[in-house]
């Protein structure tokens, strides 16, 4: 009774009733009502995929792996999956399908036969899936389906194509892709169809431009721009140009709309800007002390990013050695660039003080990183913290002044507060 009761309070819960069935299974003599639990699922969540592929394989849970009813067991769970799909044929309960397979595929690698049948029916699925693509795949499905295909030597460039076509705006889908051709025509493995102006052409005039939001997608391009750098196949000003561009598509219109259904879309333009900012002021940090010094970016309005040019200011040293303290003067260079040039973030310049040496410079930095955003207490600290400890206390005081005519004043006592422990 108190089971039925309970079902009923909470009926849209497949958690609940999943750890009804957990409970039930204390009790011996409970099997009806565990059944009860059961068939309680199956009616009341028929179109849920994750009810259905539980349903499916809840059976696997009273067996021990080294039972011999564990083979039965399992292959009455794929033909209860199998009935399952006939019933609810969507890209959810397929990818649940598929990754049941998987996980038993993994799980059975000392049982040669056993994993044999389930390689067999993974790909059988996946080629299910590929034969009705309109109703079956979604965005997820697509990403496993493609781990199946790779693992299988099978033509994933092609599935991932195909799957950019149908999901345009997936970030994870042309990363996916994008992946996969960085990593052939890295190893030399595909040629023409991973040719380096291809990958170029894919990342500026498609994935970027469909998925501008994507910080792991932005950071798949620049990580393959430096190692062509790395190899010496392009300068330090294409590069440069690279960053250039990047900081300004990732605060365009069409990046701001890509996040407009969070509210905090701002906050993570603001973010992904910073972090782009950051990564140019490392990469130039890295650069061997021996580099040609960066160009401004005024110089770069034209340097284009080709990996097979021939790049005469090209240098003979070791591009991709990390200096061990750092290009003093590249960073210079590279946080003017940005100062000037784009739209500096509060954690580019934290970056920038972390790494800077010189007092002249320090000072600069502060004041800079002051000004993004002037109500902004942490800042003014930071630059009064350095004025403290370089024993500069009457520029420590003006400081101290202009920062509390900028701060809200609900904000000023902590400020205050912060200000005088500096000198306790």
């Amino acid at each position: 009774i108190v089971f039925e009761q309970a079902i009923q309070a909470i009926s849209d819960d497949l958690s609940f009733r999943q750890e009804l069935i957990a409970i039930a299974g204390q009790f011996a003599g409970a099997e009806q009502l565990r059944q009860r639990v059961l068939d309680s699922i199956g009616q009341d969540f028929v179109t849920d995929a994750d009810a259905r592929a539980y349903l499916c394989s809840v059976h696997l849970s009273t067996i021990s792996t080294e039972s011999p009813e564990l083979i039965d067991g399992l292959q009455l769970a794929v033909e209860n999956f199998k009935q399952a799909l006939s019933e609810l044929d969507t890209p959810e309960m397929w990818a649940k399908y598929v990754e049941f397979l998987s996980q038993w595929l993994d799980a059975s690698e000392s049982m040669k036969s056993l994993q044999a049948y389930f390689a067999a029916q993974r790909k059988r699925a996946v080629a299910m899936i590929s034969e009705s693509r309109d109703v079956r795949l979604n965005e997820e499905l697509v990403l496993s389906c493609a781990d199946v295909i790779e693992a299988d030597g099978g033509d994933v460039l092609s599935w991932l194509a195909d799957a950019t076509q149908r999901f345009p705006e997936s970030a994870d889908v042309w990363h996916r892709r994008m992946s996969a051709l960085v990593a052939g025509n890295c190893d030399g493995l595909a040629s023409g169809i991973a040719s380096s102006s291809r990958i170029d052409n894919l990342f500026t005039s498609q994935a970027l431009l469909q998925a501008p939001a994507s910080r792991k997608l932005w950071d798949l391009w620049f990580n393959w721009t430096e190692l062509w750098f790395s190899r010496k196949d392009v300068s330090a000003d294409k590069v440069q140009a690279r960053y250039m561009s990047a900081f300004a598509r990732v605060t365009q219109q069409r990046t701001l709309q890509a996040l407009s259904a969070d509210p905090d879309s701002l906050a993570q333009v603001q973010a992904l800007v910073a972090h782009l900012q950051t990564r140019y002021i490392d990469w130039a940090w890295k650069l061997p002390a021996s580099h040609q010094p960066l160009s401004a970016f005024g110089e770069l309005a034209h340097a284009q990013f080709r990996p097979d040019d021939d790049d005469s200011d090209m240098e003979d040293s070791e591009q991709c050695a990390e200096p061990a303290t750092g290009n003093i003067e590249a960073l210079r260079q590279a946080y003017r660039n940005v100062s000037r040039h784009a739209f500096p973030m509060p954690g580019f310049y934290r970056r920038c003080i972390e790494l800077e040496t010189d007092a002249k410079h320090l000072a600069m930095l502060h004041e800079m990183a002051c000004r993004v955003d002037e109500a902004e207490s942490e800042p003014w600290l930071a630059y009064l913290r350095f004025l403290a400890e370089s024993k500069q206390l009457s520029q420590a005081s003006d400081v101290f002044w202009r920062a509390t005519q900028t701060i809200p004043d609900a904000e000023q006592p902590a400020f205050e507060a912060a200000y005088k422990n500096m000198f306790q």
